[in-house]
């Protein structure tokens, strides 16, 4: 059927495309707000499975008269289903903390996942309807969906940032009535021009109902476990201040039941100074003290207070220290100067605003910038390397952040601050402590592997570890601790009340480890003051340090403590499947968060969208088996063996674009510093660059040329990308963003040929399954997009990415490779269509 109005077409069609996209990057920022960041990236499935449902739907019920009357009614519908979707799904009670003991918890959750999926079905929906309706325009059309998907996540920050998460999600629905008065003018355009704007006008007024509430209406439902929801449960204690920005939010909090100083020794016995919270995202209790350096004698009694006794008027660098404990402990302790690198201006802000004098020191200098780019362009050495414990307590059972990407916490970062300390500098750093041992050895590993990598020969002269009640402190010196040091370290032990877990005059303790009593470790100060049977910290600690293969140690030990790489940040991740059998045995038994590991709710997620996923691809063809003509179960040359390719190539084609898109998201983290920046940068340079190549490339370029070219390019990207973020990493974040999407545009353009050529193959060969293959494409995509996160942390990003690549190649075989009547272009830039079958 013709185009009416194609301008008015277009530009709805892009309005409608791009204000999903903002939606979906304005849920994840919510999804990390509410639950937390383990959630976030499930916004990305979601919209992909309103995608494949839209599909279904065409399938059973296909535009049989002009498709604009479906793009109005979808548009007509999308704009009310984002404010009332976004508000129903906040007052779903979803507790994923009890999902073991309570299984009606997987009801809410799907419940949750289906009311957000409406809008993102209504969006779908008008895209499905103009490929099904002008399919011999599909690489225009297809090409306008992704130019208007690219323009959506970075309308969503500025949204965001001006107007917050809540009422930035409610404003989306505007978009769709704007998209509907387009299509509406388009689909009656005889009709008076007064009457074109009534409905358009009306539906704006009742999605902009909303905008005006009161914000404890409209405010994100924060999980009652979000430590912004503990605490405020204490009286008297309430949030002073709240800033959004594009990539956080962060509370200020009063009362009088903030207490936090983590690793405070039991020897300490004075009074903490006045003090307020601060919450970034509903996370993370930090506290700002209202005290000048002097004041601040409490710190003497922190962990990090060693680092001071060894190296006295330090030159120091802090990475990302929260409310700043750690820059008010420098100072105390009279450190000359100290260089404060921190990538969220809100928190500097915060601290500036309501903390004491000592924020305002001409010893501070600030860096606003992620800490990966500061030291790759920083010439400047240091006295004290310091990462600061800023994160709040996680059990290692809860496995609550092991999709959290954490970049600060690599071999490769723990390399590039040792490359920056000073001939004798002392690198820093803390973690919670865990039992069995889990975050501590973890990045007890990530110093040895850094040391080692730097050329250290014998790590063990270089180190020292200490443990509180709660926490434990390893510092790495750049030159062999000598006497006078280890004398130093054992007085703060012994005056603060800490263990030690190692030193180097240790080692003949830990030979003698079997023979020695509980008196002889407490004597020579392993298991004195807060004391665990079986010193398995000190235990595991020495295994790992003189382990002849660490491959084995890791391979043997129940949790995953393997050092985090750049190619697999994934630091909180402590899951082993070997773990399974006892998470049954005990799921439901006990109160453990989300039954004892985190993990197993994404395979919970997975199963879902896997569940979701086959209704939505075989519900069209066990209703519609006769109209289609389909037989499934045949695998010849007629329409049954081609429905079997179609079905591959398309599952194929939603496999490889998700398993290239989610790691190069990911990955992005690490250049950009930021997720919601990442998101905008890769995301949408990604559906730039494939929107440019369905339009201007899919119709000139042969499958047989773009194909293997993006197959080729999948398998050098993982390899490329990391040499070209090492070279430019050091330049300033607009440049990085630009270089990094300018970086995408090859791969980009070429992963945007093979949709609209199959579709294109699909019009000739059997015109009926066009619905059906925009449900199966969309399907899929929703299972990759669970798939490629968790696949991540076991294998790496740069594995996914070949994955990616290896199901582009397949879907090659499948479709193209076979076929004896290839579409090939013309001279004139046409293509020859084969005759339908």
């Amino acid at each position: 059927m013709p185009i009416k109005r194609p301008l008015q077409l277009y530009l709805g069609l892009l309005i409608l495309s791009a204000a999903p996209l903002a939606f979906q990057v304005i849920l994840t920022r919510l999804f990390a707000l509410a639950q937390g960041h383990h959630f976030a990236f499930m916004a990305i499935s979601l919209a992909l499975l309103g995608g494949g449902a839209s599909g279904t739907f065409l399938s059973l019920r296909p535009p049989r008269e002009d498709g604009m009357r479906y793009l109005a009614i979808a548009a007509f519908l999308f704009a009310p289903a984002i404010s009332a979707g976004y508000l129903l799904a906040n007052i779903i009670p979803f507790d994923m903390y009890r999902i073991a003991r309570e299984p009606v918890q997987i009801g809410w959750l799907t419940l949750q996942y289906l009311v957000l999926t409406v809008p993102f079905f209504f969006s779908g929906l008008a895209v499905g309807t103009a490929l099904v309706a002008w399919p011999e325009h599909a690489h225009r059309l297809y090409a306008v969906n992704l130019l208007g998907s690219a323009l959506g996540p970075p309308l969503a920050l500025a949204g965001l940032a001006l107007l917050g998460g809540p009422r930035a999600a409610l404003m989306v629905a505007l978009a769709g009535c704007i998209a509907f008065w387009l299509f509406q003018g388009a689909y009656s355009p005889h009709s008076p021009l007064r009457w074109q704007h009534i409905p358009a006008l009306l539906m704006a007024a009742l999605c902009a109902v909303p905008l005006f509430l009161p914000a404890n209406v409209i405010d994100v439902r924060l999980s009652p476990y979000q430590a912004l929801s503990q605490v405020l449960l204490f009286p008297n204690t309430r949030i002073l201040t709240q800033t959004w920005n594009a990539f956080s939010r962060v509370d200020v909090v009063g009362g009088e039941a903030i207490h936090s100083a983590p690793g405070l020794s039991m020897a300490f016995r004075g009074e903490l100074p006045p003090r307020v919270g601060l919450v970034v995202d509903g996370q993370n209790l930090m506290p700002i003290y209202r005290a000048s350096a002097e004041e601040a004698t409490f710190t003497e009694y922190l962990p990090a207070a060693l680092a001071y006794r060894l190296r006295p008027e330090a030159d120091v660098l802090i990475v990302e220290p929260g409310g700043w404990l750690a820059v008010l402990t420098a100072l105390h302790h009279g450190a000359r100067h100290v260089t404060v690198v921190q990538s969220n201006p809100a928190l500097v802000d915060a601290v500036r605003t309501w903390g004491g004098p000592f924020a305002q020191d001409a010893r501070i200098r600030v860096v606003l910038e992620d800490a990966r780019s500061f030291l790759r362009r920083e010439r400047h050495t240091y006295d004290l390397v310091v990462l600061p414990l800023v994160d709040s307590f996680r059990p290692v059972t809860a496995g609550a952040y092991a999709l959290a990407e954490d970049y600060r916490y690599t071999v490769e970062a723990f390399q590039e601050l040792w490359d920056h300390l000073s001939e004798d500098g002392l690198l820093v750093a803390e973690r919670w402590l865990q039992l069995p041992p889990s975050e501590s050895l973890r990045l007890w590993a990530v110093a040895i592997k850094a040391l080692q990598r730097g050329g250290v020969a014998q790590p063990a002269a270089h180190l020292v570890a200490l443990r509180g009640l709660q926490n434990s402190l390893i510092l790495a010196s750049k030159a062999p601790l000598d006497s006078a040091a280890l004398d130093a370290v054992r007085i703060f032990a012994r005056q603060r009340q800490y263990d030690l877990v190692w030193t180097p005059d240790l080692e003949v303790i830990a030979h003698r480890l079997e023979t020695l009593s509980d008196a002889e470790l407490a004597e020579a100060g392993i298991n004195r003051f807060n004391v665990i049977p079986g010193v398995p910290h000190f235990r595991t600690f020495v295994r790992l340090l003189f382990a002849p293969d660490d491959t084995e140690f890791y391979r043997d030990y129940p949790y995953a403590v393997a050092p985090p790489t750049d190619d697999c940040p994934f630091f909180f991740h402590f899951f082993k499947w070997e773990q399974t059998p006892a998470i049954l045995a005990a799921w439901g038994k006990t109160w453990q968060p989300f039954g004892g590991s985190g993990y197993l709710v994404f395979v919970l997620l997975l199963v879902l969208v896997v569940l979701l996923a086959a209704m939505l691809i075989l519900l069209p063809l066990g209703v519609l088996r006769r109209r289609l003509e389909v037989d499934v179960t045949t695998a010849s040359n007629g329409k049954g063996g081609n429905t079997l390719r179609y079905l591959s190539y398309f599952s194929l084609l939603g496999l490889g674009f998700m398993f290239v898109e989610m790691p190069l998201l990911q990955r992005f983290i690490l250049y950009v510093g930021q997720p919601a920046y990442a998101f905008a940068t890769a995301v949408s340079a990604l559906l730039l660059a494939s929107g440019l190549g369905s339009r201007y490339l899919s119709v000139r370029v042969p499958p047989t040329v773009g194909m293997p070219a993006l197959i080729g390019l999948g398998l050098a990207y993982p390899l490329v990308l990391s040499l070209a973020f090492d070279a430019t990493i050091a330049l300033p974040l607009g440049t990085r963003a630009v270089l990094g999407g300018l970086m995408l545009l090859p791969l980009g353009m070429l992963m945007g040929l093979p949709f609209p050529q199959g579709l294109a193959h699909v019009r000739t060969q059997a015109r009926h399954l066009l619905p059906w293959i925009w449900a199966v494409n969309g399907s899929i995509s929703v299972v990759s997009a669970v798939l490629a996160p968790m696949l991540a942390i076991d294998l790496g990003f740069r594995a996914v990415m070949i994955a990616g690549a290896v199901a582009y190649g397949a879907a090659w075989l499948v479709l193209w490779v076979p076929s004896a009547r290839l579409i090939a272009p013309t001279a004139s830039g046409a293509q020859k269509r084969p005759r339908p079958s």
